[in-house]
């Protein structure tokens, strides 16, 4: 498991563009038509159209844009983009398949665009960020934030999983007796 995965290079005009996949740029291109599910497919497919929706948030919209991305290898175009879609997804290559769906425990299926607001909440909400330090985190250092933050409470506060600790059953004149005595008070027999 990795906080984020290495940069995404990609040479653009000759220059080396790095790509971020921050919350921002995820839910702008969720908005886009069929969101981040058809822009991965329209990767795949080599749409030239879907490069410069991702490449124009990085770079701007110029006219020599279509020009200069047709100039990249298209493999290197291909994956450096995938990589892109899977971690504005908070997908990390680096992890093993989601445990959060089990067969007593199914996945709750929830639109993507819900997932990305929820995390903006989260980001702004339980973190305390900024709204402007949320937009510009990954989703996936969002997730990861929040796994810590709810390891921490844990730790604080305990977990509902684990069993709560049973107070010994002492008699009600025993349990009296050892308040009065962590007091200093003294019994006195007449």
């Amino acid at each position: 498991m990795s906080m984020v995965a290495d940069d995404i290079v990609l040479s653009i005009g000759g220059e080396q563009e790095i790509l971020v996949p921050s919350l921002r740029h995820a839910m702008r291109l969720e908005r886009r038509e069929g969101g981040l599910q058809l822009l991965a497919r329209d990767i795949m497919d080599g749409s030239l159209t879907a490069a410069k929706d991702i490449l124009v948030l990085h770079v701007g919209d110029y006219e020599m844009l279509p020009a200069q991305i047709l100039s990249v290898d298209p493999d290197e175009l291909k994956t450096a983009l995938m990589r892109f879609v899977m971690q504005c997804a908070a997908v990390d290559p680096a992890d093993a398949p989601s445990k959060a769906s089990t067969p007593d425990r199914p996945a709750k299926s929830v639109p993507f665009s819900f997932f990305l607001l929820d995390l903006y909440r989260k980001g702004t909400g339980w973190l305390g960020w900024t709204p402007d330090d949320t937009l510009d985190a990954t989703p996936l250092q969002i997730v990861r934030a929040m796994e810590g933050r709810m390891e921490m409470l844990r730790a604080i506060y305990g977990s509902p999983d684990q069993p709560e600790k049973k107070a010994e059953k002492q008699p009600w004149d025993s349990k009296v007796r050892s308040i009065f005595n962590g007091i200093g008070t003294v019994v006195e027999e007449a």
